[in-house]
């Protein structure tokens, strides 16, 4: 069960995914500064580079973090893009249930010149694999505001399958009450999702 605990670097041609730090503050700080890219997050962008130290430090140590359960474990990344060495966004694991095989992969942005490229299905399915194959999950999960489409349109193209809707769920930005739609690989479909994301990204590519 250790190596649930454990940061580990995920490597592809196009991004890696490395344990986030605060040196990778100034990055993010620039790439995420627009009021779009945050609008369904549980919080607005970063105000300055404060606030982005801050949010790794949250990130990091895990009490407080916003919208996130209680008495969870996470392991947060910084999405590096290759050709430049640069961190152009995040996205973690979190709810981390070893003893259930389970996990969720959230808080995924990024800058928005990395929006509609290769970099997401990349990273999803570097998240993917090391779930299934290096940490032998049966279930991973996912959950996105019921308002944003585009999510889950994205969800639904990677292979994921859409579960439900949990009304009320969260607590988000300006007090708004989010209904989260759930959805999830599991461990018998993984092949099969594989199989498409490495289509996808040969199309991509």
């Amino acid at each position: 069960m250790n190596r649930w605990r454990e940061p580990v670097t995920l490597q592809g041609d196009l991004v890696r995914l490395e344990p986030l730090s605060q040196g990778h503050a100034e990055a993010l700080f620039d790439q995420g500064r627009s009021e779009a890219d945050w609008a369904y997050m549980p919080r607005g962008p970063f105000t300055d580079l404060a606030d982005t130290r801050r949010w790794i430090d949250e990130a990091l140590g895990n009490p407080g973090n916003p919208g996130s359960p209680s008495g969870s474990s996470y392991l947060p990344f910084a999405i590096v893009d290759v050709a430049s060495g640069r961190a152009v966004g995040s996205s973690r694991y979190l709810n981390m249930r070893p003893e259930h095989r389970g996990l969720e992969i959230g808080w995924t942005w990024l800058g928005a010149d990395w929006q509609r490229t290769g970099v997401n299905t990349q990273a999803k399915f570097l998240l993917l694999e090391y779930a299934f194959e290096g940490l032998g999950c049966i279930r991973v999960e996912f959950k996105t505001d019921e308002r944003n489409l585009r999510s889950q349109r994205a969800l639904a193209r990677i292979g994921a399958v859409r579960e439900g809707v949990l009304r009320q769920h969260m607590v988000v930005q300006q007090g708004y009450r989010r209904n989260s739609v759930y959805f999830s690989v599991l461990d018998d479909e993984w092949p099969a999702t594989r199989a498409h994301l490495l289509a996808l990204r040969g199309r991509a590519g």
